[in-house]
């Protein structure tokens, strides 16, 4: 034991007295451990932000759209207003689907808004007190309209973050007058900060309304723009995304030849495309740092080598003043070994920076996988070892004879 201790000291201050040599393994080995973590929190980061935005939109939601079905001169019509989703198919769709928890129609124009001095045209979204409710979504200050509002076609409306700032800067804007095109309303709530989601409307940059009043006291209309189902169970949204083409099908009466007039899009489908995707992307991520770990194995390797082959006349001497093959063979490994183990613990630590930095840069959440970063640095470490083994055993091996007449 005293011998082995005797080593390791010796050991500490050859690495001392080549620093060099000693810091390019550390740095070979943190590198790769660093490469590894950052590369797969990257990874994890964008598919939580899209677990996240998808949370916003709901999970167990369906989302049916009005489309044009039919074409002119083989070309689809462009620019024309789709009016094939009206209040009959809701009643419909709400009546044959018993999964339904919450539902929500929805009414979408872009309209002027004007608040004192300031003025700005976004889209105004009417909708039901359950719409909230589906998307996830909180009310940051005051309220968000209920069904007595619907019912009386209330002039009420909440804002979106981006909204009340553009119009009220940083007054509070409850309780204040709002004119959406030229028609007064007075502002109940300001919805929390949402950002961009998977779709391409910003809804901070929106105004909602009830729908009652955004059909009959602004647009005149007697249709939707869609309709936003929540169905109870996650596993029954294919069924109930089947009950619900079947009843509009019906409705509609279209045939198994035409084109349908609408569109359900299943937010199920929508997740399971982005989770394999993600998943796809981890994988090759993974492999990707497995060999960025590989790489830093070889260049400790290279190094350990070069430097085992620069001591040969040291390690003759040792050997002809009574040092065994065994004791060469442990300093040569310790020395690697201490080494790329310090490194990689270190790119441990370099890994969460890099990975803070990385998120904040690309504006992604911060993910610290802490498994993935235990397994990298095991995996660094036993790798880092392995690749010492190769010129721990030449200098072993090394004649002392030859050794002392190397030039």
């Amino acid at each position: 034991m005293a011998k082995f201790l005797h080593i390791m000291s010796g050991s500490l201050r050859l690495m001392w007295r080549f620093r060099l040599r000693s810091a390019l393994i550390l740095f070979s080995a943190m590198l790769g451990v660093a490469g590894v973590i950052a590369s797969v929190n990257y990874a994890s980061g964008g598919r939580q932000q899209v677990l996240d935005q998808i949370q916003r939109m709901g999970t167990n939601v369906l989302i049916v759209t009005p489309q044009q079905s039919r074409s002119v001169g083989g070309r689809a019509r462009t620019g024309t207003i789709v009016t094939t989703l009206v209040e009959q198919d809701y009643r419909a769709i709400r009546r044959e689907l018993p999964s339904i928890r919450r539902a929500s129609a929805v009414a979408v124009r872009g309209f002027l808004l004007k608040a004192g001095e300031f003025s700005k045209n976004c889209p105004v979204v009417g909708c039901e007190p359950g719409y909230i409710r589906i998307k996830n979504w909180r009310v940051a200050q005051g309220d968000f309209f209920d069904k007595a509002d619907l019912r009386r076609s209330g002039r009420v409306a909440v804002l979106g973050r981006t909204v009340a700032h553009d119009l009220f800067e940083d007054e509070s804007p409850i309780g204040q007058r709002l004119f959406i095109n030229r028609v007064p309303f007075e502002v109940i709530g300001v919805m929390s900060e949402r950002g961009q989601g998977l779709d391409v409307a910003n809804e901070d940059n929106q105004v909602y309304i009830p729908l009652s009043t955004a059909m009959h006291r602004l647009m005149n209309i007697d249709y939707y723009s869609a309709i936003l189902i929540e169905v109870d169970r996650w596993d029954a949204m294919d069924e109930a995304a089947q009950t619900v083409v079947s009843v509009l099908r019906q409705r509609h009466r279209a045939s198994a030849r035409q084109p349908e007039d609408f569109q359900a899009q299943n937010q199920k489908a929508l997740i399971d495309t982005q989770l394999a995707s993600s998943e796809k992307l981890r994988f090759f991520v993974r492999w990707i740092g497995l060999s960025g770990l590989v790489v830093s194995g070889l260049g400790i390797l290279a190094i350990s080598w070069i430097a085992v082959k620069e001591r040969t006349v040291e390690i003759g001497t040792r050997r002809a003043l009574g040092a065994t093959a065994h004791d060469v063979f442990f300093q040569v490994l310790f020395e690697a070994a201490v080494v790329s183990s310090l490194g990689s613990i270190l790119g441990l630590a370099a890994g969460w920076q890099t990975s803070r930095m990385i998120a904040e840069r690309v504006n992604l959440p911060f993910v610290f996988d802490g498994a993935n970063a235990l397994l990298a640095l095991t995996l660094a470490i036993v790798l880092n070892v392995a690749f010492a083994l190769i010129p721990s055993q030449k200098a072993a091996r090394l004649d002392p004879i030859r050794a002392l007449q190397y030039e």
